[in-house]
């Protein structure tokens, strides 16, 4: 009788092993980003590449030319259905244009994830949104601006000018921080708000006109890295002294901030969202109930932290 359990018990072990091993081996996943241009996005994709391939998976990434091409990036997605992937991660150019390949995603029994993002989309079943809390981000990003001014002046006074994303979710709640931040200090005057397209050299060109308007701007506010980058160079090149805070917590980033070209940036750890976002994934996939909303973390890094994150 014992030797009839021990084996049952012995082919129940290798039945779910060799069922783990047929999962893993035949699951294809795939992660969307707004496009490969920014280290951001980069780090992220490395991330879930990693754990991806830790799974056994098959991965892709798959990204459009630039992060104002939201079409090409929904026509991708509708790609990934007709090829029938098992789970797709998604960061959105544009939360209402995305809308409709969701919908096809879920009426093809294809789970969807949306990283860097803990905001519903508008339409569509997704399974779990992943990512930092982008309006309180801002609001660190605000409190250093604030920080910073202060040791500059002795006093909570200055003139701070914004460098915007393209229109859309991330910009409005990274902008929106800020400036819950900034309107408790009427003293720091926001002097201009103007669009980057999350891209360096056209913040650069930005910055090189601000400055030139407006030659006693304190600090600019970058919703991105690669924006906050584009006014430190424009900063340098026009011998100007001004404070420059990011957002994301690039390497390139950090090192410029090791550097002491770029002032401050929020890390937002984009390797380990990529990770977080394939381990929630495998769980759905497996079975097992995951959140709604799985919040991964943020600090600012600067001259007096970056050490740390090297």
């Amino acid at each position: 009788m014992k030797n009839i359990l021990r084996m049952s018990l012995l082919i129940l072990v290798a039945v779910c092993l060799l069922s783990s091993v047929v999962f893993a081996a035949n699951t294809r996943v795939a992660v969307v980003s707004p496009a490969l241009t920014s280290t951001f996005h980069v780090t992220l994709v490395k991330g879930a590449e990693a754990e991806a391939r830790e799974f056994g998976w098959g991965y892709e990434s798959l990204a459009p030319d630039r992060e104002t091409n939201f079409q090409m990036q929904v026509s991708m997605v509708e790609d990934l259905i007709q090829r029938k992937v098992d789970a797709i991660s998604i960061c959105a150019i544009n939360d209402k244009a995305i809308v409709t390949a969701v919908r096809s995603a879920n009426e093809a029994q294809i789970p969807i994830f949306v990283h860097n993002s803990l905001t519903e989309l508008p339409g569509g079943d997704v399974v779990a949104y992943i990512g930092y809390d982008q309006r309180a981000g801002g609001r660190k990003c605000g409190l250093k601006a604030v920080e910073l001014l202060h040791s500059k002046y002795g006093e909570f006074k200055g003139k701070v000018a914004i460098l915007e994303g393209i229109p859309g979710f991330h910009t409005t709640e990274r902008k929106g921080g800020f400036m819950e931040v900034m309107e408790k200090f009427p003293e720091i005057e926001v002097v201009a708000s103007q669009p980057a397209d999350w891209e360096r050299e056209k913040a650069m060109n930005v910055a090189e006109n601000l400055l030139q308007a407006i030659p006693t701007i304190d600090l600019f506010f970058g919703c991105s890295d690669a924006m906050a980058q584009g006014a430190s160079q424009a900063a340098r090149s026009m011998n100007k002294d001004v404070f420059t805070i990011g957002l994301d917590g690039n390497p390139d980033a950090i090192q410029d901030v090791s550097k002491g070209t770029l002032t401050a940036t929020l890390a937002v750890f984009p390797y380990e969202m990529g990770r977080i976002a394939m381990q929630t994934a495998r769980d759905h996939l497996a079975g097992k109930e995951v959140p709604k909303f799985v919040k991964t973390p943020t600090e600012i890094v600067d001259k007096d932290n970056w050490e740390r994150f090297q």
